[in-house]
């Protein structure tokens, strides 16, 4: 991924090295409103990032499966932008401060190969499962439910567009510097101290993907965001 200059690269910045989270502002914060109806024709997620983003319908480009979400309109306008660190892991990040070095929340689709070993130790050179995570949807939601000092709910049965997999809530914990959690096929991930994904992992005709929804809870604004990031998880429909 080519540096950036900008202060959304340094947004993007903090979300790759700590996770996709979301730091605690004082802002007001962007009520959700009903999301927009589904459009025939989808926009393209731009590649990388920041792009800015307007409210409607995105559909992921060069990903292994079709996907399209909505983006809903917020009152106040509140920032909109593409955040994705590569074709298996594009993302949609939202602040209410977009010129300030505030990591955003995101929203992310994710093809993960293998889970770290140890979240404790260096989120770029940590080592990875061996032997593998197994390809099904269970054995992804056991092997991320099993990180060493995380929180996961109990895993839930869920359907999207027809195709099956597993929804359940993922607690970072609080100790700095142990939030490497999965990989894909180009980094290893990781999240705050603290941080919640919200995890939805769907079978799509043999395609294991990851959907998960960023926030912290301790942000003064947290309800707002965890309802933004349901909105468009909410929204997502599959054309494999």
């Amino acid at each position: 991924m080519r540096k950036l200059t900008s202060t959304f690269a340094r947004q993007l910045t903090l979300l790759m090295g700590l996770g996709l989270l979301i730091a605690a502002c004082g802002a007001e914060v962007a009520t959700p409103t009903s999301p927009p109806p589904a459009s025939e024709t989808a926009s393209t997620l731009p590649p990388g990032g920041p792009n800015d983003l307007t409210a409607g319908s995105y559909s992921l480009a060069d990903f292994p499966v079709g996907i399209t979400f909505e983006i809903p309109p917020f009152e106040p306008q509140a920032a909109w932008f593409g955040c994705s660190p590569s074709t298996v892991e594009q993302a949609v990040c939202y602040s209410l401060t977009p010129d300030q070095d505030i990591p955003p929340s995101a929203v992310t689709f994710q093809i993960v190969d293998n889970v770290v070993a140890d979240p404790c130790a260096d989120q770029e050179n940590a080592e990875l499962l061996d032997p593998p995570v197994g390809p099904s949807v269970d054995d992804l939601v056991e092997a991320i439910s099993n990180l060493e000092g995380y929180e996961a709910s109990a895993p839930e049965d869920i359907t999207v567009s027809g195709f099956g997999g597993k929804a359940f809530t993922l607690t970072a914990p609080e100790t700095e510097g142990c939030g490497a959690t999965w990989a894909t096929a180009d980094r290893t991930t990781g999240m705050g101290a603290g941080e919640i994904n919200v995890l939805r992992i769907l079978d799509i005709d043999g395609v294991r993907v990851v959907i998960s929804g960023a926030y912290h809870p301790e942000s003064a604004d947290a309800d707002a965001y965890a309802a933004a990031v349901d909105l468009v998880m909410d929204s997502v429909q599959i054309q494999p």
